[in-house]
């Protein structure tokens, strides 16, 4: 049995945050979602999960401008990037030199997301 950890996932793709958040739920881990940058900063400052995985590509505030207000609030916080798209280098760096953990690429493997988890979590 896994202990509880809390998984924050932001996305703005609703199937894939929906079909994430069922198949984490499904091996008991608790669930936070997130639709866009701000929401998943609340997210995170009102629930404190273990880890958290950003989509790049959010409205709002985009996965990086998500990344450093959440490491403003917590230096500690373990991030993930998640990108169907081409990164920002420079911007990457820098998230890296901040404690970026990983950043995977769409589409992901199920099996992928669990690994970090038990990995960083």
């Amino acid at each position: 049995m896994i202990e509880n950890k809390t998984i924050l996932i932001a996305d703005d793709d609703l199937d894939v945050l929906e079909s994430t958040q069922y198949m984490l739920l499904d091996e008991g881990y608790e669930v936070i979602t997130a639709h866009n940058g701000v929401e998943a900063v609340d997210m995170y400052k009102k629930h404190n999960p273990d880890i958290a995985f950003l989509d790049i590509r959010m409205p709002l505030l985009n996965g990086y401008e998500t990344f450093f207000n959440i490491k403003k609030h917590d230096s500690n916080a373990k991030i993930i990037f998640i990108t169907a798209f081409s990164i920002d280098n420079k911007k990457t760096e820098k998230a890296k030199e901040r404690g970026l953990l990983d950043l995977l690429h769409k589409p992901i493997q199920f099996e992928q997301i669990i690994k970090i988890i038990q990995k960083y979590a």
